[in-house]
């Protein structure tokens, strides 16, 4: 195996992910923006090409103007109005674009340069899958918008989300691997368990997290640490006498992504008392101090975006850090190994 190109392999690493946390906050900001369903057809080729003329705005327009979101919801919209909510969506499928390139080209000269072990190239292929995956899977959330209902389905949603922080762990997870040289140790059983539950309950309430934005579920409530009146709210399971899932009814969604931000604090909090000091690997300190910082900042952030009735600059701010923690958390637990006894 080549190892010649080894440091341009990390910063190729670091350049996807630093782009791919960008794509995140732009496709976060198409969404507060509401302005995701601007586009109303998908073509990978000649999508890249921009409006150019008058009569091509007028064009794009129009096909707007025939779906449900326009009809029912910017019905009276201007032209200047429909180019602000274009261009978010075009940057967005742009970036995505780019991501490709900056994955394939390098990709491709590194392999002919055999710089991959055979495991790592395992790796590098699972990650051209997850990105050539994630392009359909916008796809597929933006149709669900351009039916009779003109709203992104939250549950697609929130496969698009979890799909771009998962590849933007494991980019994480395999450049720390590169520079550590050696994965982390246990510790012990619990801390392994702990560290793992508190994984998932990280993914849970990212997942519930992209719930409350594709049904805006955070102006629900714009109080705390009380919903309203109360810190058990009307409605958690019934709204107007009907049953609502606890997938689908917004007060659940709202009260929930709050009790899960909750319980990962308590959950990391354990871990340090309980292992923080029989950690010996100094990169390892510093990754579990950062995930420790990052969840006490998301929930600050998390109170302030409630109480100021979701802005969209501390909403994008939210979904960023949200994304650097879910990163930092999956790829520390990535590189959890057995403990040597």
């Amino acid at each position: 195996m080549n190892n010649s190109y080894s440091k341009y392999i990390n910063f190729w690493l670091l350049s996807l992910a630093l782009t791919i946390l960008t794509m995140i906050a732009v496709g976060g900001l198409t969404r507060l923006t509401e302005s995701g369903l601007s586009m109303v057809d998908w073509n990978p080729i000649m999508g890249i090409v921009p409006p150019l003329s008058q009569n091509d705005w007028n064009y794009l327009f129009s096909q707007y103007q025939l779906f449900p979101e326009y009809q029912i919801k910017n019905l009276g919209m201007t032209l200047n109005e429909f180019k602000f909510i274009f261009w978010w969506e075009y940057g967005h499928r742009v970036l995505g674009r780019f991501i490709g390139i900056l994955f394939i080209v390098p990709f491709i000269f590194f392999f002919l340069k055999k710089c991959f072990s055979k495991k790592d190239l395992y790796s590098y292929i699972f990650l051209l899958f997850l990105g050539g995956t994630q392009g359909l899977i916008g796809w597929w959330m933006v149709k669900s918008g351009l039916d009779l209902n003109p709203y992104v389905s939250h549950f697609r949603l929130a496969v698009h989300l979890l799909i771009a922080q998962i590849i933007l762990s494991y980019i994480v997870f395999l450049l720390l691997k590169r520079l550590t040289l050696q994965g982390y140790e246990k510790i012990s059983i619990s801390h392994s368990s702990l560290f793992f539950i508190f994984s998932f309950s990280i993914f849970i309430t990212v997942t519930y997290g992209a719930f409350m934005a594709g049904l805006d579920a955070g102006q629900s409530f714009n109080t705390w640490p009380k919903m309203g009146e109360t810190f058990f709210p009307e409605g958690l399971f019934f709204v107007e006498e009907k049953y609502m899932g606890i997938f689908e009814n917004s007060i659940f969604i709202h009260f929930f992504h709050r009790s899960l931000a909750y319980l990962c604090v308590a959950i990391i909090l354990i871990i340090s008392i309980l292992h923080f000091k029989k950690i010996k690997y100094v990169p390892q300190k510093i990754h579990f101090i950062l995930i420790i910082l990052l969840v006490i900042i998301q929930v600050i952030i998390g109170i302030y975006v409630v109480l100021s009735n979701v802005p969209i600059s501390l909403g994008s701010i939210h979904q960023i850090i949200g994304s650097l923690l879910f990163a930092l958390t999956f790829s520390y637990f990535l590189l959890l190994k057995r403990r040597k006894i």
